[in-house]
């Protein structure tokens, strides 16, 4: 299957021992705690002659021409199985998420002064939409990516960055769920994104959405004189984000990208006071809206380690 055994052993119960596995009954229970943590068909475990399937779903994979899907389909498969069980947590029927990014925006702007990463977790948390941040993967890690089960979403993160970074991967995400990208059960798998020169008309509409929902238009940033210093490009960051309502971090990284000034821009997004780890930030707002008694103390655990 391409699972370590240590990775697949971690899913397990803390209170598991393979002694338990030696008994027919004990077996199965193992079979069926390994089957809801990689979203894999029970019936392909138990049977001894039958090669491992995973569930069949809808898939996408929007991957740098350089990845193989074969490369993240476990971890995508693994992270779908998380997703699945952070759904039980939630409320049973989700907000619809507006195909018009302008509209979204202007629901959050009534109660925050722009779309951050925190503004917009806040939302998603109120629309009924699991959002998390799962670190270790079993596999090549991808950015980001949409889980469906019925008609319900779930957004997963992977990809360490600050809470701007983690913004417009979330706002990418959400682009593909308002544009209506996955029509059934399955996944969309990002391995990068904000590269939509790849001429994929999903990932077009998916940045486009984002760079709308964050900013109110389509735009790429740029200054009229040189900015040679990270606390010069905060400060006209800064500036623009008051007058705008814009997240600052944003405007910082949309100006690296487009004027390909990665580092400089680095350095400008320490300039930010306070500024959190973006995966912690998610996840926190994930727990805070979580319900615990909705899950067995078994599937809490499962959930705790994938997001540890």
């Amino acid at each position: 299957m391409g699972i370590a055994a240590s990775f697949a052993r971690k899913t397990l119960p803390s209170w598991w021992s393979d002694d338990i596995a030696t008994i027919p009954s004990g077996l199965q229970q193992a079979q069926m705690y390994l089957s809801r943590a990689f979203n894999i068909s029970l019936a392909s475990l138990a049977d001894p002659k039958a090669p491992v399937t995973f569930l069949e779903t809808e898939r996408k994979f929007k991957l740098n021409e350089r990845v193989d899907p074969a490369d993240v389909f476990v971890s995508a498969h693994y992270a779908t199985a998380v997703a699945k069980m952070a759904l039980k947590g939630f409320k049973p029927t989700q907000d619809p998420i507006p195909k018009d990014a302008a509209a979204l925006r202007d629901h959050i702007l009534q109660s925050a002064d722009c779309v951050s990463l925190p503004s917009l977790l806040a939302w998603c948390a109120q629309a009924g939409i699991p959002v998390l941040y799962v670190h270790k993967l079993p596999a090549k890690k991808m950015t980001g990516m949409v889980v469906r089960d019925a008609d319900r979403f779930a957004v997963v993160l992977s990809r360490k960055g600050s809470p701007s970074h983690l913004l417009f991967h979330l706002a990418h995400e959400l682009g593909h769920i308002g544009h209506g990208h996955l029509t059934g059960n399955g996944f969309v798998v990002d391995e990068k994104i904000g590269d939509a020169d790849r001429g994929d008309a999903d990932e077009k509409e998916a940045d486009a959405y984002a760079i709308r929902l964050i900013n109110g238009k389509s735009v790429s940033y740029s200054a009229a004189g040189a900015l040679r210093s990270g606390a010069a490009l905060y400060r006209a960051a800064f500036a623009l984000s008051q007058k705008e309502r814009i997240d600052v971090g944003h405007i910082i990284l949309n100006y690296g990208n487009t004027q390909k000034a990665h580092a400089l821009a680095t350095q400008a997004l320490k300039h930010i006071a306070g500024e959190p780890d973006g995966g912690a930030l998610v996840n926190t707002y994930f727990w805070q809206s979580f319900d615990t008694e909705a899950v067995s103390e078994d599937q809490l655990e499962f959930l705790q380690t994938a997001l540890a």
